[in-house]
């Protein structure tokens, strides 16, 4: 819709509303001062329609400027922009901070082979964000995952607490300043340079299973409902996404991270490959993101999305307000982009205070 109308539409029904709420007001007033007049309909809605009149008036002068203003924008190539901003919002693993925390992960790795040599069924391997080249340059960290061997703990619970004892006592040692008992892992944050930076250590057991090696289970740390869950890492490290699907994950979790969006990773990766499967994909690199955002919006409601390495964990399962929140979010880019293609970037650049 352009400005035109949408802005006579509303002007016109703020301007009827506006008038005739006002009318009312003076209406009441003259029938507290004189007890015999009544309330005149007829005149509510003259009043109203007046002011709906003046409204739409003022709505469409305005909604007819800025057509003309957007009429007159010179094509922006919205691909080199929003190609311009990835190597500013991923992360650069050449960078010295992000190398200093490489090297506490492989000797954290060492420290946990050490400890758990003979119960590992394999050793510990890196995985997440970093490993996949999604992770964001301003918030990263590193996975560790630690699989067991399905005789090394009585239950999942004493291995992460053995392995959240072994990373409590090593407090103070290699930079490591605290730890936290986490949903599924265990928390390692180191201080670097005066900031702070979390390596997470997944333990999961593997299952007794005849030429079994990658499926197994993970502890669930709730307090109220400590349980387990499944997970199989040979899959996990199989879910691989293209070169454009990494890109267009990049820019929408620094959107997400931006504007304050409950949408978990894990679940926007999985919702940009439901996107290339139900979808035409385009060439443009910019509308293969607005048909990310569509597909979100037009599916989140509706979709039943598992997880790879799970297929008992339904990510879409999230609450309804967290979803109204995305849908909405991702209604404000694709109407800002259905009436000027330039303005995509607005929603992606790069903002300083």
């Amino acid at each position: 819709m352009n400005k035109t109308t949408k802005y006579a539409m509303q002007g016109a029904a703020w301007g009827g509303f506006l008038t005739g709420l006002v009318n009312a007001i003076i209406q009441l007033s003259e029938m507290n001062k004189n007890p015999k007049q009544k309330f005149d309909w007829r005149r509510l809605l003259i009043a109203g329609g007046k002011g709906a009149l003046l409204g739409g008036a003022g709505g469409l002068a305005l909604g007819a400027i800025a057509d003309h203003n957007n009429a007159l924008e010179s094509p922006i190539n919205t691909d080199l922009a929003l190609l311009g901003l990835l190597p500013i919002v991923s992360l650069d693993k050449t960078s010295s901070t992000y190398q200093l925390l490489d090297r506490k992960a492989s000797k954290l790795i060492e420290i946990l082979q050490l400890k758990f040599g003979d119960k590992l069924a394999s050793d510990p391997m890196r995985l997440g964000s970093t490993e996949k080249g999604t992770a964001l340059a301003d918030n990263f960290d590193i996975d560790i995952c630690l699989p067991f061997k399905s005789d090394s703990f009585s239950s999942t619970e004493k291995m992460f607490e053995s392995v959240l004892d072994l990373m409590k006592s090593s407090i103070g040692n290699y930079g490591i300043i605290s730890v936290r008992d986490q949903k599924k892992s265990v928390g390692v944050i180191f201080e670097l340079r005066g900031e702070e930076y979390k390596i997470d250590v997944v333990p999961y057991k593997i299952t007794a299973t005849p030429g079994n090696k990658t499926s197994g289970y993970l502890y669930v740390n709730d307090s109220n409902n400590p349980t387990y869950t499944k997970t199989d890492i040979h899959k996990l490290k199989n879910f691989k996404l293209s070169d454009a699907q990494k890109k267009i994950v990049l820019l929408l979790k620094h959107w997400k991270a931006v504007n304050g969006i409950p949408l978990s990773s894990h679940l926007l990766e999985h919702l940009v490959k439901d996107a290339y499967y139900y979808n035409q994909v385009p060439r443009n690199f910019t509308k293969k993101l607005v048909m990310v955002l569509r597909h979100i919006h037009a599916n989140l409601n509706l979709a039943v999305i598992r997880s790879t390495e799970n297929t008992n964990n339904i990510l879409t399962d999230i609450s309804q307000s967290k979803k109204e929140i995305i849908i909405k979010a991702c209604k404000i880019v694709l109407d800002d982009y259905e009436y000027q293609p330039n303005s995509v970037l607005k929603h992606f650049e790069i903002t300083t205070n």
